[in-house]
């Protein structure tokens, strides 16, 4: 087995370092209050909605991205994308976590960007929605998580009753990534079947100006980018048959398939945040004294920092096996939830580590350990929880 990278990751990690220090790092200068300690109170309004000045950076580094060939690279040639396969981006992934928070986050578009469901567009749909999406003029959110239905999104409430020619929505979304700002949702709804039935269950694009659709509470997250979630409120929103993505009934295994390459994401941050903060760890270790010699020679510490390394490496051959079963057509439902868990635990578990080696230093807003500290626990949560996971494996073993 060839355990080294692929030379197209090795060329885009070069390639995507040029661009930040090109592009991005000049915004993150000019722009240091949105990345220092009080980024939460200057990324915000009193309404909790971004600010246009930092709204306009992100656009800015999107367009640069299209143009430099990184938006969109994960999908097919065809409709303009890269075609870049999961263990490739997940390698990039990996290397991108694995530098300080900064503006670098918006270069793939995250949730707002391109994703693979949509390439079940017809025609009508990719010019009117995927074609703008890829060439970064639009963004979209992925509406399935609602108040009550969270691990198990196919009891959703959200229900779509068909009136003539028309599909009436009624329900409600919540923790909805880019929704804000997103200029059309992705909305899944029941359309058929019995509460829990994984068919019966429809993708709508919706445009964000659509009569019954409106953006209800802005979330505020812990540890999260300020103002980037929010409800969705949907009362008699009306959409043609044409907004329907893909088949009837049949939505909720596109969702799940997107849903298992980002776990695939996640666990490859997680490696590289987890990275981040162990090269932190070891320069500090190496430099801070106590009691007559750097703290990096007393077990206390170096055996914290050597479990943590061997962790990062496991999670890191997991997620890669499992993003090479994938690219390779094979089921990989139980090492990509692996992965996923393991992942969540590296994060955690890093950041921890992390803050205990600094001590004191560590819990400062003037290192960026402790916003790793308060983001890394949500891993444990979205892309389906610990317990999804552990269950899924539970059912791929017996």
């Amino acid at each position: 087995m060839d355990f080294s990278e692929p030379s197209e990751a090795v060329q885009i990690k070069k390639a995507l370092d040029e661009f930040i220090d090109q592009e991005v790092a000049p915004l993150e200068t000019e722009y240091d209050e949105f990345l220092g300690p009080d980024y939460e109170k200057e990324i915000v309004d009193d309404e909790h909605r971004q600010v246009p000045e930092y709204r306009n950076i992100v656009e800015k580094i999107r367009q640069k991205s299209v143009e430099a060939g990184f938006y969109g690279m994960t999908m097919p040639e065809e409709v303009g994308g890269g075609d870049v396969d999961i263990l490739t981006r997940a390698i990039v992934g990996e290397h991108m976590s694995n530098r300080p928070p900064g503006f670098h986050s918006a270069i793939f578009g995250g949730a707002g960007g391109p994703t693979p469901i949509l390439l079940n567009c017809d025609e009508r749909q990719r010019e009117a929605y995927l074609e703008p999406l890829m060439d970064g003029e639009i963004t979209t959110c992925f509406a399935l998580t609602e108040p009550g239905h969270g691990s198990d999104a196919h009891h959703m409430d959200t229900r779509a009753e068909k009136e003539g020619d028309e599909w009436v929505i009624n329900g409600q979304k919540v923790y909805i990534t880019n929704a804000p700002y997103a200029d059309f949702a992705m909305v899944f709804a029941r359309t058929s079947g019995e509460d829990g039935d994984l068919g019966g269950i429809t993708c709508f694009l919706v445009d964000e100006d659509t009569p019954g659709f409106e953006i209800g509470t802005i979330h505020r997250a812990m540890g999260m980018t300020p103002g980037t979630h929010a409800e969705i409120h949907l009362d008699d929103c009306r959409v043609g048959e044409d907004q329907v993505l893909g088949e009837v009934d049949k939505g909720f295994q596109s969702a799940m398939d997107w849903i298992g390459g980002g776990r695939i994401n996640i666990a490859a941050g997680a490696v590289g945040t987890a990275e981040f903060l162990l090269d932190l760890s070891v320069e500090y270790a190496r430099d801070r004294e106590t009691f007559g010699k750097p703290i990096g020679h007393r077990q206390g510490i170096s055996f914290q920092l050597a479990e943590l390394a061997t962790d990062i490496e496991q999670v890191r051959q997991l997620y890669r096996y499992a993003a090479w079963k994938m690219d390779n057509g094979e089921r990989a439902r139980k090492e990509e939830s692996m992965a996923k868990l393991r992942g969540a635990k590296l994060a955690n578990d890093a950041a921890d580590i992390a803050m205990q080696v600094h001590g004191g230093a560590g819990f400062m807003k003037d290192l960026p350990i402790e916003r790793n500290y308060r983001s890394a626990r949500v891993f444990r949560i979205f892309e389906g929880t610990d317990e999804i996971q552990k269950r899924t494996i539970a059912r791929e073993l017996i």
